[in-house]
């Protein structure tokens, strides 16, 4: 059994469940209900596979900071095996209009949730920051169409169209390119993307093509 086994099970997001928050430099928000669905699947029912053992809250620096300090003892269960671990964490009692947030409770519990089952694992892809690349998103998301797909093999079918086309089409951008600064830009990314799609065969023919367009030269001079 791999330390990694239960990391690798949860790391990746539905983008279904995802949505981008333009605050703090903007960032990626999953929905709670997703993450309780998530852990339900791996360990169970709230409060019986995991959930609390403990959430205490302590407004001491309320005063000075509007904050209130959330001191959680997190638990899960695995087989017959309880884990637990503490988990820290602060949230404003304050709204942005300056007044008591009726929900700031709701929240800041929600919020240490979300912090402990990170520490697992789930939705790790966004707290890595694969969420900021957009050929990311786009594969994880197909991944997701095609298990939440009635007809599996079909939506498997319409992807695989489309890569293809993505393919070829790169390729004759590869050939147009106008210098080999622009070449190896493209290139970078083409790859990036064929690579989370585990595909060393296309790897291959751009890598080609690269060569190929380098030999020929851009405007009329090799390189």
């Amino acid at each position: 059994m791999s330390n990694l086994d239960l990391w690798d099970k949860v790391k990746s997001t539905d983008p279904a469940y995802v949505k981008q928050v333009n605050m703090r430099g903007g960032f990626s928000s999953i929905a709670p209900q997703y993450q309780i669905q998530c852990a339900t699947d791996q360990f169970g029912p709230y409060g019986k596979g995991w959930g609390f053992e403990s959430c205490d809250f302590d407004y001491s620096q309320l005063a000075a900071t509007r904050l209130v300090l959330v001191s959680a003892v997190f638990f899960y269960v695995i087989g017959d095996k309880r884990h637990t671990f503490p988990i820290n964490n602060s949230w404003p009692v304050m709204s942005k209009k300056d007044v008591v947030d009726d929900d700031f409770a709701k929240k800041a519990e929600t919020n240490t949730m979300s912090k402990a089952l990170s520490k697992l694992g789930f939705s790790a892809d966004i707290f890595m920051g694969e969420y900021d690349n957009p050929d990311y998103v786009e594969a994880i998301g197909n991944e997701f169409a095609i298990e939440k797909a009635e007809d599996k093999i079909e939506e498997q079918a319409k992807q695989q169209d489309e890569y293809e086309l993505w393919v070829n089409n790169s390729l004759e951008i590869i050939d147009g390119c106008q210098s080999e600064n622009e070449l190896k830009k493209l290139f970078t990314g083409l790859v990036r993307k064929a690579k989370l799609y585990k595909d060393d065969a296309t790897i291959i023919k751009f890598t080609r093509a690269k060569d190929a367009k380098k030999e020929e030269g851009f405007s009329g001079v090799v390189k």
